[in-house]
């Protein structure tokens, strides 16, 4: 092993760990900001493309997380983004066959 190749493979490390630190110290923060918003029947709606008739048989099937307050519908984005990844067909790594 060369020295540049040395050099190299220590800045790789050194970048794959900066980038996992600065990760874990944000997850946090990123959990905490997608906690905060909450969406309406209507923004549910155009936030995941589907009709009102959808969302609502979603709801009734219990295929998607929702709260009730004073009778309106509620979903929090992060209960939607974990739908959307449960539905994903094609998954990074994975292939269909």
């Amino acid at each position: 092993m060369t020295t540049a190749d040395f050099i190299e493979a220590l800045r790789a490390d050194v970048k794959r760990e900066l980038a996992a630190e600065i990760l874990s110290e944000l997850q946090p923060e990123i959990k905490k900001a997608l906690r905060a918003n909450i969406f309406n029947l209507e923004e549910a709606c155009q936030y995941l493309k589907v009709s009102g008739s959808t969302l609502r048989r979603m709801v009734r099937n219990r295929e998607i997380a929702y709260f009730r307050q004073r009778n309106q519908l509620y979903f929090r984005q992060i209960d939607l983004d974990k739908h959307i990844e449960s539905i994903l067909v094609w998954k990074e790594g994975e292939r269909i066959e």
